[in-house]
Parts: structure tokens; C-alpha cells; sequence
């Protein structure tokens, strides 16, 4: 087993009483004070996250926009300086490789994607930057990436940065000095909560986050961040993203831009779209003791009709969730469904729209 890989502020989260465990090659914290507690704070106040692990690239060239276009899904051509692009790579059969962020900056692209994919991410953009003439880079190791999440979020970055937040609208970045440093301050954010994401340099990580944490925010680990992504109906890759599964039947049809001349994926987007979903991604609620789980059967009438895909307890609702690709025609909100519960017992759910909880800020 290779050795896990660790961030900048892996010390710091140790110090602060952070739960560790493996994730995706890297040693991360799973909670601090605990899951529900931490869950709570980012919705009543601000919490704090390493999501270092994450991939960071840069890619420069006159003809980068013509790369990134026909390899996403969407049209990082049409962005303007400081805008970021919620997009997707697929293969040539229409699943999705990866979902990832691209954003623009005056003389490059950054890159944003996930964890796990990385080093393959990283060969497949690099490939069609060079088709292209451009070049890509890996900046990953040259920041840390720190997320306060949270309807607190912004005056405490505020405070701590020294930069006026207001104008600042959801999907923009915008560049700012903190003790003579460079930072991007995005406005993104994987909880639906008002938040933000910071790219520091990996040396004054740690003195960021502890003047963030001095400043009121709550340590908040990755089991947090996936009860929050969850309510919100935030797709994860490997979970509801895949290569099984397009982008139209996961309900992202609005990150596909079929207009594009091509990517990679569009013509078998063009043909399912012709000849109608047989399946599409749904969230079901269940009971406040009955909690679906990452892997339990849902039923109807007695047989298997679908798995679960992310399943647990929401916070802020006070009952389960989960989500799962139901077939098209038991996909209707207000349907109801058996959840087996380890095959010892059946519980009743009931298929609903995502996201589950819509108080949050993160538009606003």
C-alpha cells in the first residue's frame, strides 16, 4: 500500500483534534468536535475545511480556450476574466470522467478537479492542451485551498483578510494581498451555504486557517462536508457521477452545452436526448431511524429496481435522505419505494426533488 499523502495544513488539523483517516490516496480529517456539531455550524455560522487534496492546474496558450472547449462540456470560451464554469468531461460514450471547475484569469485557465482522478485528470488535459498548442500545468503542491463555508462566512473573511466581500457575486474570484501574499478568493463551495474558497500559498496556509479559526470558525472535516453537499444535492463523483451515467440522466443537462460544434461525449448525448432517458438521478426521503446507506437496495414491488448511491442522515431535516437512478417511469416525485435495511427489514420512502434543504445562501 503506497504512503499517504498529506497537505499543507495536515499538522495543524492533527493539532486541532482532527479524527484522521484515509480518503482518496491522502490522509485527511474525517471531524473535529464531531460531525453534527460541525454540520450545525456551517449552517447557523461559518466552518472551515482543508480541501487541499484537491487538483489545481493551470493551463496558458493562445489557443487554451479551443482545448478546454473541446474536451468539456461546457464553453470556457464564453467566460470572462474572474468567472468560473461548473463543467464535466466525458468519454466517448457520453459518462462522465470527471466533474471539475474552470475558471479564467487575465493571461491563464485555472483548473479545479477532484482528488481522487487527479493524476488521470491531469494526462487527459494535458493530452488535448498540447493537440492544441497549449500547455498545462500542476500547481497543486504550490497552494493550499481552504473553504469557509457558512452565512458568517464572509465577514469573517473580512475581518481577517482585510477585503470588502460585497460585490463579490457567487461563481467569481477575485485576487486580494494578505501579508504581502497573493490569494484568490472564490466564491464557491461544496455545502449551498454563503462560502467561499481560498487559494493561499502552501508556506502561510496554516497561519490563514488559525487566524480563521481565532476569527469563529469551526474545524469541519469530510464526513461534515458530505451531510452538507448531500442535503443540498451536490453530486459526488463515484457516487453519483460515472462512467455509467451521462449528464443528462444525472439531471446536469444545464452544464452541457449541445450547441458547441464538439467535445468529447456529444453525440451520444444528442442520441440519448433523441431517444429519451430510461433512467434518471433522484433523491428519495425516508424515516428519521430509517437510514439509507451507500449501497442499500431500493424495491418495488419486490424486486431491485435501483442502489444507493449516497444515502444518509440530514441535519437539518431531522429524517434520511438518499439519492439513487431510479428507471423513468418510478422517477416521479411523490412515489414511493421500499428501502432494504441490510435485507433484514423493508422500510417505506418517498422519491423527491434535489435538493432536500433550500435555505442556504449560497446565491445570494
Amino acid at each position: 500500500m503506497s504512503e499517504l499523502k498529506r497537505t499543507p495544513l495536515f499538522e495543524a488539523q492533527r493539532q486541532a483534534g482532527g479524527r484522521l483517516v484515509p480518503f482518496a490516496g491522502w490522509e485527511m480529517a474525517v471531524s473535529f468536535s464531531g460531525i453534527l456539531e460541525e454540520h450545525r455550524a456551517v449552517r447557523s455560522a461559518a466552518g472551515i475545511f482543508d480541501v487541499s487534496h484537491m487538483g489545481r492546474y493551470r493551463m496558458e496558450g493562445a489557443r487554451a480556450a479551443e482545448a478546454l472547449d473541446g474536451l468539456f462540456t461546457g464553453r470556457a470560451s464564453a467566460l470572462t476574466e474572474g468567472h468560473w464554469l461548473y463543467t464535466l468531461m466525458l468519454n466517448e460514450q457520453g459518462g462522465v470522467l470527471e466533474d471539475l471547475l474552470v475558471g479564467r484569469q487575465p493571461d491563464h485557465w485555472l483548473i479545479v478537479v477532484n482528488a481522487a482522478n487527479r493524476e488521470a485528470d491531469f494526462a487527459r488535459i494535458a493530452q488535448a492542451a498540447a493537440r492544441a498548442g497549449a500547455e498545462l500545468y500542476d500547481d497543486s503542491d504550490k497552494f493550499a485551498l481552504i473553504a469557509l463555508q457558512g452565512p458568517q462566512s464572509r465577514g469573517m473573511l473580512e475581518r481577517v483578510v482585510n477585503v470588502n466581500l460585497q460585490g463579490l457575486a457567487y461563481y467569481w474570484m477575485r485576487r486580494v494581498v494578505w501579508k504581502g501574499l497573493e490569494l484568490i478568493v472564490s466564491r464557491t463551495g461544496y455545502t449551498g451555504e454563503l462560502g467561499y474558497e481560498v487559494y493561499v500559498p502552501s508556506g502561510a496556509a496554516v497561519t490563514l486557517w488559525r487566524e480563521l479559526v481565532k476569527a469563529g470558525a469551526v474545524p469541519c472535516g469530510l464526513g461534515a462536508r458530505d451531510t452538507l453537499r448531500l442535503e443540498v444535492g451536490y453530486p459526488l463523483y463515484g457516487h453519483e457521477l460515472g462512467t455509467d451515467h451521462t449528464p443528462l440522466e444525472a439531471g446536469l443537462g444545464w452544464a452541457v452545452d449541445l450547441d458547441k460544434p464538439s467535445f468529447c461525449g456529444r453525440e451520444a448525448l444528442l442520441r440519448q436526448k433523441k431517444e429519451g432517458l430510461k433512467v434518471r438521478l433522484r433523491g428519495f426521503t425516508a424515516s428519521e431511524k430509517d437510514i439509507p446507506r451507500q449501497g442499500y437496495e431500493l424495491l418495488h414491488e419486490g424486486r431491485t429496481v435501483a442502489t444507493v448511491l449516497s444515502g444518509g442522515p440530514a441535519p437539518s431535516l431531522g429524517y434520511g435522505v438518499g439519492t439513487a437512478y431510479l428507471p423513468a417511469v418510478l422517477a416521479e416525485p411523490g412515489s414511493e419505494l421500499m428501502l432494504s435495511l441490510r435485507g433484514k427489514r423493508e422500510a417505506k420512502v418517498t422519491v423527491a426533488k434535489i435538493p432536500f434543504y433550500k435555505n442556504g445562501t449560497a446565491k445570494a
